[in-house]
């Protein structure tokens, strides 16, 4: 699921310049595969994004698991908060470049392509254009240190396949200032930062960045059915389990101002770097 999320995050980046606060709420459902596996008890994640200037707060509610993250490209620094722990921590690209235990993605282990279909339509009153995306992960280039070798083994032969449409808005407001923040934090190597400082580490992310790096404009709706392929008893089982639907939605975009308080440490939380 988390990994579903962060590719989420990184669907859109543009040129504008910075002029105004920026609100934006996703809503995310999970249909099929482990979740029809689950019983459809898997939560379907919210995600408030709020940026002003060259600053971004993100909001991830997944029932049980939240977690906020805090990118400041003028400081150069990643702050993560649990709410239901009360902590905070501070890291910086650098820093999480040097602590990282992911291994080096072997050349092929990642691929990912987005095209325009120039088919178009409104949603919501707005009018969105459509692109197609197709992306592929080995899952064994995935593993290293920190995954038991058992695991590592039931990796082998498996792929990861995400394939979907996006929706993409270019007049909605706010829009060019949102894309604008994510495309000054795919140039400082921040939104990777981020997905790894909050647990999220998909080591070869950057590719995929690249390729949505050619929209221009902000996704408003994400449609993307994930499956497995290749060999052995992982892969049989995910299989059987059938594809999974992920469709991201935006419900909500602002441009209300948003206050400074938010970019900081709330009182009381224990900070660790």
């Amino acid at each position: 699921m988390k990994r579903c999320l962060a590719t989420l995050l990184v669907f859109a980046v543009a040129t504008a310049v910075v002029r105004a606060d920026v609100t934006l709420v996703q809503k995310t459902t999970v249909e099929g595969g482990m979740a029809a596996a689950a019983g459809g008890s898997m939560p379907s994640p919210t995600m408030t994004v709020r940026v002003k200037g060259m600053r971004s707060r993100t909001e991830l509610d997944a029932g049980p698991m939240s977690v906020v993250t805090i990118v400041d490209l003028n400081t150069r620094q990643v702050i993560v908060l649990r709410p239901d722990q009360k902590t905070a921590t501070i890291s910086t690209p650098a820093a999480a470049a040097t602590t990282s235990t992911t291994t080096a993605v072997p050349a092929g282990a990642i691929d990912a392509s987005i095209k325009p279909t120039g088919k178009s339509q409104v949603i919501d009153g707005i009018k969105c254009d459509e692109y197609t995306f197709a992306t592929s992960m080995d899952m064994s280039a995935m593993t290293g240190p920190q995954m038991p070798p058992e695991a590592a083994a039931m990796m082998q032969g498996m792929k990861m396949v995400m394939n979907g449409s996006m929706w993409v808005a270019k007049e909605v407001p706010g829009a060019k200032e949102y894309i604008a923040f994510q495309k000054a934090s795919a140039a400082n190597d921040m939104i990777a930062a981020a997905s790894g400082a909050a647990g999220v580490n998909i080591p070869g992310m950057e590719k995929v960045m690249k390729a949505m790096g050619s929209l221009d404009g902000m996704s408003y709706l994400t449609e993307m059915s994930m499956t497995v392929e290749g060999t052995g008893q992982m892969a049989d089982m995910m299989r059987q389990m059938g594809a999974m639907k992920i469709t991201t939605r935006t419900t909500s975009v602002k441009t209300d101002a948003v206050s400074d308080d938010l970019f900081k440490v709330p009182e009381g939380y224990t900070v660790t770097k």
